[in-house]
């Protein structure tokens, strides 16, 4: 990679994280649909025409922030393997925390805003439609179907808890301690018969 484009792509992600970071701060000051073009190019410092170089309009960068969350998500899934993060998902768990944690400026402010709910919604949904397959396969018995069922909804919202936690500051850990932390937290605390189950999907 030459000297130029190396410097081309380094100042399209500054431009990108400029901008991300100006939507965010807009986002916990202003109902977002009063949001425009000119309030981040403004508050970003950048002209229209670097914006428009990345994003349609307002509503394609809310978009792109999140599904840039969900393809990181699909990537973990499709690296480490399904089965594999469904029998211990630490690896997982890393993994997103850390993509988190290095642009956790704006995703905070992003978390935090009124459109974080639609994130933090649109994550769950991908879990869900993931994982629920895979459970639903896994557990012939009723009853066991319906506690991992139970155990998955109740990991999920832990798993939200704590994040939002971590975002505003209350957690005072990195992305790996916190990650490892709660993924022990997790394990621990999996029913038994749960496990032996995973173990034999292994």
């Amino acid at each position: 990679m030459t000297e130029r484009i190396k410097s081309t792509h380094k100042n399209a992600t500054r431009s990108r994280h400029l901008i991300k970071q100006a939507y965010g701060e807009l986002l916990n000051e202003k109902d977002p649909s009063k949001i425009s073009v000119t309030d981040i190019v403004e508050r970003a410092n950048i002209s229209r025409g670097t914006f428009y170089a990345h994003y349609l309009d307002v509503y394609d960068l809310s978009m792109a922030i999140q599904n840039n969350v969900l393809e990181t998500l699909d990537m973990a899934i499709k690296h480490i393997g399904l089965k594999n993060i469904i029998a211990d998902p630490t690896a997982a768990v890393i993994m997103g925390m850390e993509f988190l944690e290095k642009n956790k400026d704006y995703y905070a402010l992003f978390v935090n805003s009124s459109r974080g709910d639609l994130l933090i919604s649109r994550v769950i949904d991908f879990l869900k439609d993931h994982i629920s397959p895979f459970i639903e396969e896994s557990f012939s018995d009723p009853a066991q179907l319906e506690q991992a069922q139970l155990f998955l909804i109740y990991s999920v919202g832990a798993f939200k808890n704590v994040i939002l936690a971590w975002f505003s500051g209350d957690i005072h850990m990195n992305a790996d301690e916190c990650a490892r932390h709660l993924m022990s937290i997790f394990m621990a605390s999996r029913p038994p018969e749960i496990s032996a189950l995973l173990e034999k999907t292994e």
